[in-house]
């Protein structure tokens, strides 16, 4: 016979055993759930910075924005200075039409006149006449030479006027036009140096946005590698919660490490066909022995619930869970979670609701359990 002493040893040799894996997988998975985090950390100090530097970017887009904007409104300034002063050559244009007409008119008469004083060697006369750079000047030329009150001269003095009037409309709308040419090309290229910086700063936000995005993938991932870590980490703790305790002889381990609030058998006039095990939300919950998943859905005043056959007519029922970690027709190991503690149903707080079934009739999961 083994004595007490014995047995105790041979129950910490095993539980060492089953304990020594579990803790050394969870302290690899929770150093590297660490460097995840450290990552992530650092990472979003960068994601932090490159905003930021965004902002900016932004700022002098905006900025840009509303000197194109004022320069659209001096371009539209231009614009109607343009209509007008192309109205202005319509008209000038229509009175220089005009005046030609009247000079074609007298263009004969004239010349004839401008012959007599040639022949007269009057060559002076004629060459004050149709030479002079103003009407003041003409006038004043004509009234020296005694022209102007000669009647054989006054065809010819007013082809002179007319010719001064056409002279000074072109000069003035010459100088105009040059005018509104140099505006033009001022604006032009003010506009064009405006869309080439605001097309580099877009250039160079696009490239920044590309890498922030890249950026907040590469955070995505590691939440989602950060995510898979703990889960794994909440199984293992999970799994050597239970397997602490201990596999009865029929081969079950606790689904939940907790203590019973509700035992198996009459509660409140009616069956409570299983037995209560205190818990949280979130909490996980797994198969207190391998088996086939038969039903994980909402199941009435169960809630969200998980039934696994073990075979031979034996199933397990998991009530009330928050969420599911199983689906329908998968094969599950001892240990594995299947779902989280929760209180959907009719519940009156976070709890398991465990159940042992054969041939699907209710049995106290006491005696099954370690």
């Amino acid at each position: 016979m083994i004595g007490r002493q014995g047995r105790a040893a041979i129950a910490a040799t095993i539980l060492c055993t089953l304990l020594l894996p579990a803790i050394s997988s969870t302290a690899g998975v929770q150093s590297r759930l660490e460097q995840i985090e450290a990552e992530r950390n650092a990472l979003e100090v960068k994601i932090a910075a490159g905003e930021a530097e965004a902002g900016t970017l932004k700022h002098h887009i905006n900025d840009l924005n509303e000197q194109l904007t004022t320069l659209q409104i001096e371009m539209h300034r231009l614009d109607r200075k343009i209509d007008e002063i192309s109205a202005q050559v319509r008209t000038a244009q229509a009175a220089i039409d005009a005046t030609q007409s009247e000079i074609d008119k007298i263009e004969d008469v004239a010349t004839r006149q401008a012959v007599e004083l040639y022949k007269s060697g009057a060559t002076d006369a004629i060459e004050a006449l149709l030479n002079s750079d103003s009407l003041t000047e003409l006038d004043a030329r004509a009234e020296l030479l005694g022209a102007a009150a000669q009647e054989n001269t006054g065809a010819l003095v007013r082809y002179g006027r007319l010719r001064v009037e056409i002279r000074s409309k072109h000069r003035e709308l010459f100088n105009i036009e040059e005018e509104l040419t140099a505006q033009m090309k001022s604006r032009a290229m003010a506009k064009a140096k405006l869309d080439q910086k605001r097309g580099e700063l877009r250039a160079n936000l696009d490239a920044l946005n590309m890498s922030l995005n890249a950026k907040r993938d590469k955070e995505g991932n590691l939440l989602d590698e950060s995510d898979r870590i703990r889960g794994n980490l909440l199984a293992i703790q999970a799994r050597h919660a239970v397997m602490a305790r201990g596999v009865s002889a029929e081969g079950y381990i606790w689904p939940l490490n907790g203590a019973i609030n509700s035992p198996y058998g009459p509660r409140w006039g009616r069956m409570h066909t299983g037995i209560d095990i205190d818990g949280y939300t979130g909490q996980p919950i797994v198969a207190s022995k391998d088996g086939v998943v038969v039903l994980a859905e909402y199941y009435s005043g169960y809630g969200n619930a998980v039934v696994i056959d073990h075979g031979g007519g034996y199933a397990t029922l998991y009530g009330h869970m928050s969420r599911f970690a199983v689906r329908s027709g998968e094969s599950v190991e001892q240990g594995e979670i299947i779902g989280y503690v929760g209180c959907t149903g009719s519940c009156t707080g976070d709890h398991l609701h465990f159940e042992v079934r054969i041939n699907g009739d209710p049995v106290d999961p006491m005696p099954y359990l370690p």
